[in-house]
């Protein structure tokens, strides 16, 4: 099979395992805690992007320093419960990287998640020794939709980001790879075909094991 990238980049919640619905019980059990309510499905504090981010939007308040962390590893710890043993890996995403092992070509991690969840969630879904890089919130100043991220991880992987392949599910994401020049391959966990094409991805499919017939296809 024909493969012209000398790197791949995958994304982590909804790119690697579909985790929505576990953060969505960790965000509502975490306002019922701190605001007496919880969260209706859809509410629009929920906006992508990085943890803290929506604490502020949940509060209503900006929150700084001790108190920020506290309240991000809160919320952090509440999805663990909630998650623990209970994620899948999206469809033939084993064979896939295995597959990319063989050709040695080098992964990176790349997510706007926090290093908290990047040590929890690896070790859930056994891809612990998987990535050569993992970038989370902490190892850039913006996240997507921000590039930083995937050009931080070219730059780490000696790559040059047209080189690189990204695998992304949310809006955030695929302008992120897009903005950082990287052809982008949507894995539609939460968009729609029509929806990631238009953010900018260049190829769009259910799962890996799609995504596998579509290398085989030539990337047709």
């Amino acid at each position: 099979m024909n493969f012209p990238f000398k790197a791949v980049l995958f994304d982590m919640d909804g790119t690697l395992t579909d985790s929505t619905q576990f953060h969505d019980a960790a965000w509502d059990a975490f306002a019922l805690a701190h605001l007496g309510e919880g969260l209706a499905p859809g509410d629009p504090r929920l906006v992508p992007g990085r943890t803290i981010d929506i604490v502020r939007e949940i509060l209503g308040r900006h929150v700084e320093g001790d108190e920020a962390q506290r309240l991000h590893d809160d919320k952090e710890l509440r999805f663990h419960d909630f998650a623990r043993g209970k994620m899948q890996l999206i469809d033939g995403c084993v064979e896939y990287m295995a597959w990319l092992k063989a050709q040695r070509i080098p992964l990176a991690l790349v997510t706007n998640a926090p290093r908290i969840n990047i040590d929890f969630m690896l070790p859930e879904l056994g891809l612990a020794e998987t990535f050569d890089v993992a970038l989370g919130a902490e190892d850039v100043q913006h996240g997507k939709p921000a590039p930083d991220p995937f050009l931080e991880a070219c730059r780490r992987l000696g790559v040059a980001p047209a080189d690189a392949l990204i695998h992304e599910d949310s809006s955030l994401g695929i302008r992120a790879g897009v903005a950082a020049g990287s052809p982008v391959a949507a894995i539609l966990s939460g968009l729609d075909e029509d929806a990631a094409l238009s953010y900018g991805a260049r190829w769009a499919v259910s799962d890996y094991t799609a995504w596998m017939l579509r290398i085989e296809a030539g990337l047709g």
